[in-house]
């Protein structure tokens, strides 16, 4: 189980790897997520959340979105390319159950897996 773990090496934290991934990387998107993808050299894909209290509300709802988030990404993390991804939610989130949260990122990923392998 060691390869379904999130770890920290896994993660965007700096905001020079959101401007990146933002100015120049390519955006896809669903009904409740955006996704900018940008190639990376390190071999495997890391995930950077930006999830705005004006799209999706109180803290509550956004730690709610980020932790379905960083699941449904642990799950499929290895049928991703090396890609530096930030995810944001989009206003359909905000009210969207947990089950209907997952199935829109698993469709997100396997569109970013697709459309975006080198």
């Amino acid at each position: 189980m060691s390869g379904y773990r999130f770890r920290p090496e896994q993660r965007l934290r700096a905001p020079k790897q959101f401007s990146q991934a933002y100015e120049r990387g390519r955006r896809l998107g669903n009904e409740c997520f955006s996704a900018n993808v940008l190639p990376n050299d390190l071999g495997a894909a890391r995930l950077g959340l930006s999830i705005a209290a004006r799209t999706v509300g109180n803290a509550v709802h956004r730690n709610r979105i980020r932790r379905v988030i960083r699941e449904t990404f642990r799950l499929h993390q290895n049928e991703l390319p090396a890609l530096d991804i930030v995810i944001g939610a989009r206003s359909q989130a905000r009210d969207a159950e947990a089950a209907r949260l997952a199935a829109s990122l698993t469709k997100l990923w396997k569109k970013i897996a697709t459309e975006c392998a080198t």
